[in-house]
């Protein structure tokens, strides 16, 4: 009987949802197991819990999902009475007053590599969280071979308790739709740029818009020469809440560029949303100083979208090899990068079948699997 902090299933889920919603999906097509899925206050409604291998257990009333007392107080009676072999905890921390073997899944070092993304008080408290909760955990799961190296490194008594598991892409979205149907519902005619994923300082948003303003320059300046012509009328749609700190008034950067005709600031966006805009989109941008595995990238480069990356970890190391790499600072960089995909058919079908290549070599089935044999080396340990 496995337990699991369901949290990351409640209210928008993001990336550490998706990637609980997708092993929970796998594990009760291919698995005997059974699961308890303990939330902060009422159950969502989500199919990934099916209701013949996993329990639902709200607990408590609805609160933050970071909270330490729901973490401490309400949930480690629970599962101990619920007769738990082992606990997972899908997003970094672990209730540390749990007697049950626990495994905890990292996506990142964000609060101990980029503290000054959050706020002080809150990047000490979760350094602190993590900390105890990788020390408390039999088996520490890392998503990238970055990100093992980051665990290893800061953490070097944890060394062998550390295990590279990959993610797989995007098999819990709907099915695409066709490109005109979601250009259509969309409302976009020209080029169509996507970048996806909570908006943090260190993910460079005002140098892609700049770089957006840049390539528009450019082209008006090539209108009657030899551009790639039509690239003035480009759209770029940004998914994911803002999360800046210090906050960024992203609405203001984009008035001052003039750009409120070319980019579309969405917010959280539905999975049905989500398959729309992969399925419209010409190219996706992931720029980032610092990330864990970059999951969205994965997802688009499934979905037959070109790829342009930061030239930094871990996103150079997983999709160097399948997209147009660039400094993340260098707006020039990004703009000339963003004209070549968009300008360039050979380059685009060549990105296009190399994303192919390295997505079909990732797949939840496998991340299910050894993510299950962690989960059963930590209840025998």
């Amino acid at each position: 009987m496995v337990g699991i902090d369901a949290r990351e299933l409640q209210g928008k889920p993001t990336g550490a949802g998706r990637y609980l919603r997708n092993l929970l999906r796998v594990w009760a097509r291919d698995t005997p197991d059974r699961f308890v899925a303990y939330f902060s206050g009422p159950d969502p409604v989500d199919p990934a819990l099916d209701p013949l291998r996993v329990r639902r257990r709200p607990l408590g009333p609805l609160t933050s999902a970071g909270d330490v007392h729901w973490q401490e107080r309400l949930l480690p009676p629970a599962a101990e009475h619920d007769g738990l072999d082992v606990f997972f905890s899908p997003a970094y921390t672990c209730p540390l007053s749990l007697r049950i073997p626990r495994v905890t899944a990292v996506h990142d070092l964000s609060y101990f590599s980029y503290p000054q993304d959050f706020s002080f008080l809150h990047a000490l408290k979760r350094r602190l969280l993590v900390a105890r909760s990788l020390h408390a955990s039999r088996r520490v799961l890392a998503c990238s071979a970055f990100t093992r190296r980051e665990l290893t490194s800061r953490f070097p008594a944890l060394a062998d308790r550390v295990v590279h598991v990959p993610l797989g892409p995007d098999d819990d979205l709907p099915a695409p739709p066709s490109r005109d149907e979601a250009r259509r519902r969309l409302a976009v005619t020209g080029p169509f740029v996507l970048t996806v994923g909570s908006v943090f300082n260190r993910r460079c948003l005002p140098e892609l818009l700049r770089a957006v303003s840049l390539l528009r320059s450019r082209e008006r300046g090539h209108e009657h020469g030899h551009g790639h012509g039509g690239l003035t009328g480009i759209v770029l749609d940004v998914v994911g809440d803002n999360r800046t700190h210090p906050r960024i008034d992203l609405a203001g950067l984009v008035v001052r560029l003039g750009l409120g005709a070319h980019v579309r600031l969405s917010g959280f966006v539905d999975e049905a949303g989500l398959a729309d805009r992969y399925a419209a989109a010409d190219a996706a941008v992931f720029l980032s100083e610092y990330e864990g595995f970059g999951l969205p990238a994965l997802e688009a480069a499934s979905r037959g979208v070109p790829l342009i990356v930061s030239d930094r970890p871990s996103l150079n190391e997983v999709f160097g090899e399948a997209a147009l790499v660039v400094d993340p600072r260098n707006e020039g960089q990004i703009a000339e990068a963003l004209g070549r995909v968009l300008g360039e058919p050979m380059l685009r079908s060549q990105l296009i079948d190399q994303g192919w290549a390295l997505a079909s070599r990732h797949s939840w089935t496998r991340t299910a699997a050894l993510t299950r044999r962690a989960l059963l080396a930590a209840a025998r340990s």
